[in-house]
């Protein structure tokens, strides 16, 4: 699974819980900057740095999006 989730664009590290008493996973997931500043100015989103667009609506739900492909 985290190989195909590392295919993002946005992603440039990521590492998967499973637990197996509950019935999903949680992903832990370093953003790749330049590909999502890239987006972000492509958007017109405004932003200071990249805690400030990883907090960012639009870019959790394009970051989430890539990653359900």
């Amino acid at each position: 699974i985290e190989a195909a989730l590392i295919a993002s664009p946005y992603v440039d590290n990521i590492m998967l819980h499973a637990d197996p008493f509950h019935s999903y996973c949680v992903a832990l997931v370093v953003p790749f900057a330049q590909p999502l500043e890239d987006w972000a100015e492509k958007q017109g989103l405004l932003y200071t740095d990249l805690t400030d667009l990883c907090q960012n609506e639009e870019c959790i739900k394009e970051v989430h999006a890539s990653l359900v492909k």
